[in-house]
């Protein structure tokens, strides 16, 4: 199934952000580990550029993750439950996944709200407002909230469908 939507394209977009900051983080430790053990001269800035960049990568690439399937998954249940049985326990998936997402995306944008408004920095060799480290988790959870109920959706269809197709024998 192609998918060519406008949220399909912006968490394909965010999660190939993802990898182009993974990348430049790679590229920053290798800098930092030449310049080090050959010039003496590391870089001072390298981790905590590192550790921003992860830590944006995760929210930038969760919700492109989920849509392709690659999240954790206890196979365990999957194994003993027929088709109708895997899709109910989906739907409580997707409907849990939806919850937890949409309590954390409004805590923290809420946060996010009163880091702004109270000025809240975060100091290491940069200063740099909490605030943005709370929207990107906020947008990471937003649209996590949006992927799992696109697949709640798609997974009620699938029990109307098949419910149909039984009504209809």
């Amino acid at each position: 199934m192609e998918r060519k939507g406008i949220f399909d394209r912006i968490i394909g977009g965010l999660a190939y952000l993802g990898g182009i900051l993974l990348g430049c983080a790679v590229i920053i430790k290798f800098c930092d580990i030449i310049l080090r053990y050959f010039f003496n001269k590391p870089l001072t800035w390298d981790i905590e550029i590192t550790e921003y960049i992860l830590f944006a990568v995760a929210f930038f690439g969760a919700a492109w993750l989920l849509r392709e399937g690659g999240h954790v998954r206890i196979d365990v249940l999957d194994n003993f439950l027929s088709e109708k049985g895997k899709t109910y326990l989906h739907l409580v998936h997707s409907a849990v996944g939806a919850f937890v997402s949409m309590v954390l995306c409004l805590m923290s944008f809420v946060a996010a709200a009163y880091s702004y408004r109270d000025g809240l920095t975060v100091v290491k060799i940069y200063t740099i407002g909490k605030y943005y480290f709370l929207f990107i988790i906020s947008l990471g959870f937003f649209l996590l909230l949006a992927e799992f109920l696109r697949q709640f959706a798609r997974d009620v269809r699938k029990v109307r469908s098949k419910s149909t197709e039984e009504g209809a024998e």
